[in-house]
């Protein structure tokens, strides 16, 4: 049986796998389906641990150290989906657009991280109850949360366009 732990990893390395296919895409399709792949990974993700999670430990009444760990994880989505905004409207394969790129995944990376060696461990020790039923929960949350999402429109970038 997967723990809360297990999808979080997979998800986090999914992020990262994304990332690395967006700064390596060539073509107009093949950038569109990595930009497509990250913007549905990280809300499906940001959405059901901020659903499942909060509601999970505000249940159990928990510790202010949880609370504050909690808020961090939450500050640290909205960092990631502010810097997702900017890489969308920046010109695809600019300088810019490379850093902005790049910026995002050490985002994405630095928060791994945190969640996995900090939030996750002191879940297991303060709300252990609370940990036992996050696996299923987050799960079924973030499958929901990949069915309503649309995956973006066809686009057309000039320059690209030509590579291709």
């Amino acid at each position: 049986m997967t723990d809360f732990l297990g999808l979080l990893q997979r998800d986090h390395h999914d992020l990262e796998c994304g990332l690395d296919e967006l700064l390596q895409a060539v073509t107009v399709s093949q950038l569109r389906s990595a930009l497509d792949g990250v913007r549905l990974g990280l809300t499906a993700h940001a959405e059901a641990e901020d659903i499942v999670l909060y509601q999970a430990l505000a249940k159990a009444g928990s510790s202010a150290l949880l609370d504050d760990l909690i808020g961090e994880q939450r500050s640290a989505h909205l960092e990631q989906e502010g810097a997702l905004s900017l890489l969308v409207v920046t010109p695809p394969r600019s300088p810019q657009w490379r850093d902005r790129a790049r910026h995002l995944r050490k985002l994405v990376t630095a928060h791994a991280n945190d969640e996995e060696q900090r939030v996750v461990p002191a879940i297991r020790r303060f709300a252990p109850a609370v940990y036992d039923s996050l696996a299923g929960l987050f799960a079924t949350e973030r499958l929901r949360q990949l069915a309503m999402l649309q995956p973006s429109a066809p686009i057309f970038v000039p320059e690209l366009a030509q590579a291709s």
